[in-house]
């Protein structure tokens, strides 16, 4: 058997391996990308429970302020609570790649509480 032949009979083999693999490297990606959205809402969560908290210290509406502090994709999900004092709670519901799929566990809940100026001595 020729070089040439066992060539051509070899010919296309990569992209049908490819072919194969590919469902498994889009399922990675998705996951890769879920686990970023994840990690994106716990970080605006915590970042507008600070801001909410900062704005309560300073006697204005630290629920609003909470939920404008979010990203705009995340404010639709959002919801924010301020109790006694200056603690602020954003609660937000992590987007799903995948629309058939729901899941409450995918809710991330950050609290922040800074101290009145008066506990600390302020002006």
């Amino acid at each position: 058997m020729s070089a040439r032949r066992r060539l051509g009979e070899a010919r296309g083999a990569a992209s049908v391996e490819f072919l194969g693999i590919l469902p498994y490297l889009l399922l990675a990606a998705l996951l890769a990308w879920q686990l970023l959205l994840v990690a994106a809402s716990v970080t605006a969560a915590e970042n507008a429970a600070r801001t909410g908290s900062r704005a309560a210290t300073l006697g204005q509406d630290g629920e609003a302020a909470a939920v404008e502090a979010l990203p705009t994709w995340l404010q639709p999900r959002a919801d924010a609570s301020a109790t006694g004092g200056a603690q602020v709670t954003v609660r937000v519901r992590t987007p799903i790649l995948v629309p058939q799929v729901t899941a409450e566990q995918l809710t991330v809940s950050r609290t922040a509480h800074l101290p009145d100026e008066d506990a600390i001595g302020g002006p």
